[in-house]
């Protein structure tokens, strides 16, 4: 029997059998569900998504630098269109 989310009613009696059988099918579908190793080690691969942007290597002028500004811009593009992959 699949989890039923209508049952039990809104104030029905509680029965055991079906409050029993609910609970056996949520277990049933918890088990089919991914495993904590399986999510851990699809997070684990995550950090490397960023790997291939690589660092500025600017130091800050003093004073507002349209080109530096421009390459911090598009570098910060390059990260978010990197991550969304």
């Amino acid at each position: 029997m699949p989890f039923d989310p209508t049952k039990p009613a809104t104030n029905a009696p509680l029965a055991s059998a079906e409050m029993r059988a609910q609970l056996t099918a949520l277990f049933a579908d918890i088990q089919q569900r991914a495993t904590p190793t399986e999510i851990a080690d699809a997070i684990a691969g995550t950090s490397s998504n960023s790997n291939a942007v690589g660092n500025l290597g600017l130091e800050a002028d003093s004073a507002y630098n349209q080109g530096q500004m421009q390459e911090v811009m598009n570098k910060l593009d390059e990260l978010i269109n990197t991550l969304r992959r």
